[in-house]
């Protein structure tokens, strides 16, 4: 059964969200799929748990990780604003979790004297999904997983092969493991590339990545439900990249390619989406969410160690905007030295936001963002 949070937490966060919410400031959107109006009351809760981590798709519950030596986990839900430690992964240094399904299923990859992808659930706590591809991992590490599919049927991730790796993708039913289409090559140019799979279409139908060429040790990697695959084309070719996330029904893909954020599908293939105009050069931008029928795209843009990244929402209208200017043309107000610094994951309408926040003090927080999607200007 899950354990009640200290009661400290639950006092840090009521006042924080009693000075974020407005009282008398609703809107409606339209819920695609049945035509009714779903009301929507604008908010902005934090949280004291330093990693925001995902959402399930339809918003209700947060998954989030405090980085501490037993790497406690947390399920938050966003509309009773109760926060609940669910477990543990071990040691956040070398262990996390990373995804969370829509009926609470949460995969990741966890300490048990090795480091192993994993399933963990309510009634059954950790599960160890195998590598059986590779007889040998690299010391400690076998694998890792990195995102599951809605349903709980599938995990993405990563196969150590003594210490290089390979995407994996993995049968929860089963818990048998098998590698994805190798892509890329090493540094040599003659052995196969390094992969990892780091995200996956809440139905399964696209797996994102990255994968190693002969000219940077990751460039964006894509692979098909059937696990054949392709490096993404027109992209810096010898500049770190990777995509970092896929949209719900798989038909776009967000992520990096050196200091710019990018979208791709299948008919416009990449497209640059930029940095936020207030960044330098050399800050990079990151896509990590898409919501609302490709219409929304969430991230970072900003130089994390010489300055403070901003979490930025794109739209096709307006490109890329601080998360912020949208909060405060809401009607909501940040705590005086809050900063919103990254989006991590956002519902599957859009009205859902979970990222992460720095107080004046610079300590690190996460956020839970509630606004129907007009509030972005569609």
């Amino acid at each position: 059964m899950p354990t009640r949070t200290p009661s400290f937490l639950t006092a840090l966060v009521v006042p924080l969200l009693a000075a974020c919410t407005p009282h008398d400031d609703t809107d409606t959107d339209t819920d695609a799929e049945t035509d009714t109006a779903i009301e929507v009351t604008p908010s902005l809760s934090f949280v004291d748990v330093f990693q925001p981590v995902d959402l399930t798709p339809d918003g209700h519950l947060a998954l989030l990780q405090q980085v501490n030596a037993t790497g406690d986990f947390y399920f938050y839900d966003t509309e009773s604003k109760s926060l609940d430690l669910m477990g543990q992964v071990g040691d956040a240094s070398v262990a996390a979790v990373t995804g969370l399904s829509a009926d609470g299923a949460v995969t990741g990859f966890y300490e048990s004297g090795t480091i192993q992808a994993g399933v963990w659930t309510q009634a059954g706590g950790w599960e160890t999904l195998a590598n059986s591809t590779f007889a040998t991992g690299c010391d400690a590490n076998v694998s890792s997983g990195w995102d599951i599919t809605a349903d709980g049927a599938t995990v993405v991730g990563m196969l150590w092969d003594t210490c290089r790796v390979a995407a994996g993708r993995w049968d929860t039913a089963s818990g048998d493991g098998t590698m994805l289409a190798r892509l890329g090559v090493g540094m040599d140019a003659e052995t196969p590339g390094d992969n990892r799979a780091t995200a996956v279409a809440d139905d399964g139908s696209l797996i994102g990545g990255w994968a190693s060429t002969a000219l940077t040790g990751r460039y964006p990697a894509l692979w098909h439900a059937d696990g054949t695959g392709f490096l993404v084309e027109g992209l810096p070719a010898d500049q770190f990249g990777e995509v970092m996330g896929i949209s719900p029904d798989g038909t776009m893909a967000t992520g990096y390619a050196g200091d710019s954020a990018f979208t791709w599908t299948e008919a416009s293939g990449a497209v640059d989406i930029g940095k936020l105009p207030s960044e330098t050069d050399f800050a990079p931008a990151i896509g990590n969410a898409i919501a609302a029928d490709n219409q929304l795209v969430f991230g970072v843009s900003g130089q994390p160690f010489f300055g403070s990244p901003q979490a930025f929402v794109w739209t096709a209208g307006d490109n890329m905007r601080p998360l912020a200017d949208v909060v405060v043309q809401a009607g909501l107000t940040l705590p005086e030295g809050y900063v919103l610094t990254n989006v991590l994951a956002a519902s599957v309408d859009g009205t859902v936001v979970l990222g992460q926040a720095q107080d004046a003090d610079f300590a690190m927080w996460s956020f839970v963002l509630v606004l129907p999607i007009s509030a972005y200007g569609l």
